[in-house]
């Protein structure tokens, strides 16, 4: 994951996809993407919301990548009693078309407060 900055607040993240086998795959759509908390995952506030953007089949060769946007915002920028800022753990990532998650590391406080302060998702996109 690596992460660029927008205006004040907002955070651009690339979410990094890599074909890990021994053969080629493809990637469709939108992964699922929720804020996570505790030792067992549980999600915070609602899952990302999916952005406008064109959704391409992505094709990779063994050891390439893709990936996708996040659009977050810091929960200070929301008064505390309409965010309710809680610290998460990192994030919970559906790859597209798959069932099992996976945990990314990125600890921060985020809004508990359903519906406020949602992330945004774009569609899987070539490279990194």
């Amino acid at each position: 994951m690596g992460t660029g900055g927008a205006a004040a607040g907002t955070y651009h993240t690339a979410l990094v996809f890599t074909d890990k086998s021994d053969h080629s795959c493809t990637l469709y759509g939108y992964p699922g993407v929720s804020w996570v908390t505790g030792d067992n995952g549980t999600q915070v506030n609602d899952p990302f919301q999916r952005n406008s953007g064109t959704k391409k089949t992505i094709k990779l060769a063994p050891g390439s990548q893709a990936h996708a946007v996040l659009i977050t915002h810091a929960a200070l920028n929301f008064p505390a009693g309409k965010c309710k800022p809680v610290s998460v753990r990192g994030y919970r990532i559906y790859p597209p078309d798959e069932t099992a998650s996976i945990f990314v590391s990125s600890p921060q406080t985020q809004c508990s407060l359903k519906g406020v302060n949602l992330g945004q998702v774009l569609p899987i996109a070539s490279g990194p």
